[in-house]
């Protein structure tokens, strides 16, 4: 059994490296999976990878879940017709790395996130014999800590409401005491402008 290593990077993060080893028949959801693990990413978000040519442009997509024919713009333009659904609508769990890897020094991105599009680039750097004392995936390499802007702000998994806190601060009015307001005498009602009391006010 082979092995792949591949190296990852983030975007144009200089100081991220990350090298992980796969077996050639895993799948692409083991390698998303041991991605989302050493980063500690949220596994609600959707994420996609792409084959990719020399120059990092899309050619096949491989998603994470199966959403119908839909493909993104600009892969495979003109090209359609000589690929197969399958080919078209690959999900993770069922497409093994071996099926999509041609080139020694093929290309992937790795999408995460389809609202920030958080994008990884992926190359093949050697392929190896198995390592009997080993389990993969492994990360043989790891510099640089969690890419900055996964961690800037907090995401919410789709579909998860967000806890409202009712809590009240001590100058607040809980509601329970809004009840005693209509016990307020008449005589403590006055027009603040005027100064005037409601009696005086009904008089008039």
């Amino acid at each position: 059994m082979l092995i792949y290593r591949f190296k990852v990077r983030f975007e144009e993060q200089d100081d991220f490296l990350r090298e992980i080893e796969l077996r050639a028949d895993q799948t692409f959801e083991d390698f998303h999976q041991a991605i989302l693990g050493n980063l500690g990413l949220d596994p609600g978000m959707l994420a996609s990878f792409f084959i990719c040519d020399h120059r990092y442009r899309k050619q096949k997509e491989i998603k994470l879940v199966d959403q119908g024919n839909t493909t993104e713009p600009g892969i495979n333009d003109g090209e359609d017709d000589e690929m197969t659904a399958t080919e078209r609508n690959s999900v993770m769990h069922k497409s093994d790395l071996k099926d999509f890897i041609d080139d020694p020094h093929q290309r992937l991105i790795f999408l995460y996130d389809y609202l920030n599009k958080w994008t990884f680039y992926l190359e093949l750097q050697k392929i190896l014999p198995k390592d009997k004392n080993q389990t993969y995936p492994r990360f043989s390499r790891s510099e640089g800590p969690v890419p900055r802007e996964l961690t800037a702000t907090p995401r919410q998994i789709p579909g998860v409401e967000t806890q409202m806190d009712f809590s009240f601060d001590d100058d607040e009015v809980a509601p329970e005491d809004i009840s005693g307001l209509d016990q307020i005498d008449d005589e403590d009602f006055y027009n603040e402008e005027s100064g005037e009391s409601p009696e005086d006010m009904i008089n008039e």
